[in-house]
């Protein structure tokens, strides 16, 4: 009997994965069932059908545990001066506490993912990232269904891995991915470079795919106004834009300084995003005197994303070296730059570079250098003409190549395969 369900599991929020959405409605396009099971997020329903794709949401807490996390999380607040709050946020920092708090919620909501995952009775089970591997593989294996594994990070080459993540949990995940790549059907990477390497670290894989992070096609741009409208800019006003998660190693205290070294006036700094690192960064903003020069947006969903890029006269990426996954890697934002015409400032990484390169729409820095950075801001500033070529060129390039188009088309032909 030929294969036509798929369950896709994401262990994050599914409004802010522009990657999932994309592949959920190729697959469901192409006459797939697809089910979706993502982390609950606010005012959104534990179930939905949207478009005929059918989305579960498990909650990860019960109300109780949820009242709790909260009371924690308000009396761990840095302007609480209290020997209550003190306490807590002594604990919350424990290395130990923590490996511990992340096993008691880990694990019975994996669980539950796991079951819910079971319940769905895929034909194929789609893991996005190997902090889903385990759960996709074992529901597979037991179901004798199809495996696709979509590394959307070279996970173990992470600073979230090889850092973040407390030796213990490191071997775990280390050998579940050493257990399932080999069994799975297929395996996704993002970038060329990424591949390569999973290849050397898994030369048993069976069939490995390359899918970029491109966005969809936007044949018509949306009209231009809303972003300098939010941060109440004129049409004179030069908007230097990082959109992304506000977080760690992606050269943002970097840009802080960078804007600090700016001197031309017109220039302002936006940063949109998911912010993870709760406040830090408005902090140090605040602390370097740059409240009117650095302007600080809450997210937008991914959809709604263009009506904010296309009004940006630049766009950064500055992921630091600290990991091969940085290293190597094609983010989303470079491509949502390039088909909103933006040109780009990034780190001078090889796939970065590859692309920026050729297109001839960016000018790749050490992200370490903030006055590199500075540098790169204060030439696109001055120079109108080569804002507008790296705009063209940019713009170009994503509608002829570096689009979702192409990329769909090799998951499309990735999943026949599977039927």
């Amino acid at each position: 009997m030929s294969a036509d369900s798929v369950c896709m599991v994401v262990k994050n929020r599914l409004s802010n994965d522009a990657r999932v959405k994309k592949e959920m409605v190729v697959l469901a396009e192409d006459g797939w069932r697809v089910t979706v099971i993502a982390m609950p997020e606010p005012s959104a329903p534990e179930e939905e059908n949207r478009n005929g794709i059918r989305i579960l949401r498990p909650p990860v807490y019960s109300k109780t545990k949820d009242n709790l996390r909260s009371q924690v999380a308000r009396a761990s607040e840095k302007s609480d001066n209290s020997l209550k709050a003190g306490i807590i946020r002594s604990l919350r920092k424990n290395k130990l506490r923590r490996f511990i708090a992340d096993l008691q919620r880990d694990i019975p909501w994996e669980r539950k993912l796991k079951n819910t995952a079971w319940k769905v009775n895929a034909d194929v089970y789609h893991a996005n990232d190997l902090d889903t591997l385990e759960i996709c593989g074992s529901v597979a294996v037991k179901r004798n269904a199809r495996l696709v594994y979509d590394s959307h990070e070279l996970w173990l080459e992470s600073s979230r891995y090889l850092i973040a993540t407390h030796p213990i949990n490191r071997l775990r995940l280390k050998r579940i991915e050493q257990k399932y790549v080999p069994l799975a059907d297929a395996v996704i990477a993002v970038t060329p470079l990424r591949g390569q390497k999973m290849r050397q670290m898994y030369p048993s894989m069976k069939n490995l795919e390359i899918v970029e992070n491109a966005p969809k096609k936007l044949t018509e741009l949306p009209p231009t106004g809303r972003l300098r409208a939010m941060v109440n800019a004129d049409p004179d006003t030069i908007i230097a834009l990082y959109q992304g998660v506000i977080c760690p190693e992606r050269g943002l205290e970097e840009l802080l300084t960078a804007a600090k070294l700016t001197r031309n006036p017109a220039v302002i700094f936006v940063i949109i995003g998911m912010d993870t690192w709760n406040g830090t960064l408005q902090k140090m903003a605040l602390d370097m005197g740059l409240e009117n020069k650095v302007l600080f947006l809450h997210p937008v969903p991914s959809e709604k994303l263009p009506e904010i890029t296309v009004d940006a006269d630049m766009g950064f990426i500055l992921f630091r070296n600290t990991c091969l996954n940085h290293y190597y890697s094609l983010p989303n934002k470079l491509y949502e730059y390039m088909m909103a015409g933006v040109p780009i400032i990034s780190s001078n990484f090889p796939e970065l570079q590859r692309v920026l390169t050729t297109v001839e729409s960016g000018i790749t820095v050490n992200p370490d250098s903030p006055e590199a950075i500075s540098s790169a801001v204060e030439k696109l500033a001055g120079d109108p003409a080569m804002r507008k070529r790296m705009k063209d060129n940019g713009r170009a390039a994503a509608l002829s190549r570096y689009n979702w188009k192409p990329q769909s088309e090799i998951l499309r032909d990735l999943y026949r395969k599977l039927r």
